[in-house]
């Protein structure tokens, strides 16, 4: 099992370099770069005396049983904050196991992303007035909270950024799927700073969802770093709104390798149906397809 600052392996699938970021992983199946995040924010809660962890997300996001599993590992109390009763929630996997996991149910009035983020807040003001428990919530998208210094932000960043220690000096093109933009973030952060393959020439952000491009483009630049390194191209196509929704499932195999239907399977399938020179031909021996995360569960 790998541990939190552990290099995941590079692989060559299918003609194809992979780096498996899939294989950081915690029963009952939760994986990926969100899960590595998800264990440095919960381990200085942890170190700060947090006892009490709250975590508002939808019925659908594997923050849910992220944060659950890693609040029992710790001994942290888990409060999950949804738009949905309790009966109702637990018909989706990624809930239902939470609760399997000890994680109580709060139901929020609506689904909303802001009311239940609210409503996160509010219980954990409410608890920590009450001084039974040190409460804390976990940040959507499981990113660095809001109000963090930049040396803060800069270490959470960097544990995705360490993962570009083992790419091969040969690749000459790498591929990053591009939801929230946080694990695009430590891994171009990894490669201003940590290491470049000497060889590499471009990189290619292919997006699953709204633009995040000028966000992670800010967050770098506060950091003191360009998106890319000195004489790196950036690529930035997308998947969103005209080929797929963020919501869209689309099952894919590298190889042996099952994709996330929404976010890998996505993009190789969007990579397959276009003529790029560095996806097709002699080019893809020297592509590097960056895992973000595998199927949940």
């Amino acid at each position: 099992m790998f541990e939190m600052n552990d290099l995941t392996p590079v692989e060559k699938h299918d003609g194809t370099w992979v780096k498996r970021e899939d294989l950081f992983r915690r029963e009952p199946g939760i994986n990926g770069s969100k899960l590595r995040m998800a264990y440095h924010l919960l381990e200085g809660a942890l170190e700060s005396g947090v006892t009490h962890v709250y975590s508002a997300q939808s019925v659908l996001s594997p923050q849910a049983i992220m944060t659950a599993a890693i609040c029992r590992e710790f001994g942290l109390k888990c409060t999950l904050v949804i738009g949905s009763t309790p009966d109702k929630a637990v018909r989706n996997p990624y809930i239902r196991e939470a609760v399997n996991m000890g994680a109580d149910i709060h139901s929020a009035p609506v689904g909303y992303n802001p009311v239940i983020q609210r409503e996160a807040r509010k219980l954990v003001e409410a608890g920590n007035l009450v001084g039974s428990d040190v409460c804390w919530q976990m940040p959507y998208g499981i990113t660095s909270p809001e109000g963090s210094s930049l040396a803060e932000v800069e270490k959470f960043v960097s544990v995705g950024g360490h993962q570009v220690e083992n790419l091969p000096d040969d690749i000459e093109t790498l591929i990053i799927p591009f939801g929230s933009g946080n694990t695009a973030c430590g891994i171009l952060y990894g490669l201003n700073h940590i290491k470049r393959p000497s060889r590499l020439k471009r990189v290619v952000l292919v997006g699953v969802g709204p633009d995040k491009l000028s966000w992670v483009r800010s967050r770098l630049k506060s950091l003191g770093y360009g998106i890319v390194p000195s004489g790196v191209e950036l690529v930035h196509i997308t998947t969103y709104p005209d080929y797929a929704q963020y919501s869209d499932k689309m099952p894919a195999n590298l190889g042996e390798i099952a994709l996330h239907p929404t976010y890998e399977g996505k993009v190789y399938r969007f990579l397959e149906s276009r003529d790029d020179p560095w996806w097709h031909g002699e080019e893809r021996e020297s592509t590097l397809f960056w895992i973000v995360g595998g199927p949940v569960l």
